[in-house]
C-alpha cells in the first residue's frame, strides 16, 4: 500500500472544477470502484478461469486504470496498468503475480476509499 494513496493536487483541481458536483463525483467513484474490485475478485476466483478470462480481467484493469488516474489515485492506477499488461499478453502471464496484483488493487483501493470518504465528510461539514 502506498503512503500517499491520492494526489491531493488532483483532488483540489477536481474540487475547483466540479464545485457543487464534487461530492457526487466522489460517491460515484467509490460505488463504481467497489463494483469493479468485486468483479475482478470474482472473475479471478472462477474455477474455469481461462485465457479469455485473463483478457477480460485486463480490460477491467484498463478501464479502472483510467478512472483511478483521473481521480489522482496514482499508485492504484499503476497497479491496474500492471494487471492490464498481464491481461493483454504484453508480458508473459504469471498466475501468482496476477493474484498478487488483484490483492494489491483491493488493498490500495481501501486506502483510496478512506481518503475519498474523508473528503466527503469535509464536504458535508463545510456546507
Amino acid at each position: 500500500m502506498s503512503n500517499n494513496p491520492v494526489d491531493f493536487n488532483v483532488l483540489s483541481t477536481l474540487r475547483d472544477v466540479m464545485e457543487a458536483e464534487y461530492p457526487a463525483l466522489l460517491k460515484v467513484f467509490i460505488s463504481d470502484s467497489v463494483n469493479r474490485v468485486n468483479d475482478m475478485t470474482l472473475l479471478l476466483r472462477d474455477p474455469s478461469f481461462t485465457a479469455a478470462s485473463l483478457q477480460r480481467l485486463g480490460l477491467m484493469a484498463h478501464s479502472f486504470k483510467g478512472s483511478t488516474g483521473n481521480m489522482g489515485a496514482t499508485h492504484l492506477s499503476e497497479l491496474c496498468l500492471q494487471l492490464e499488461e498481464q491481461g493483454r499478453g504484453s508480458v508473459a502471464a504469471d498466475d501468482a503475480l496476477i493474484r498478487l496484483l488483484v490483492s494489491e488493487i483491493k488493498e490500495e483501493f481501501c486506502a483510496v476509499r478512506k481518503v475519498f470518504e474523508d473528503e466527503l465528510q469535509l464536504c458535508h461539514a463545510s456546507h
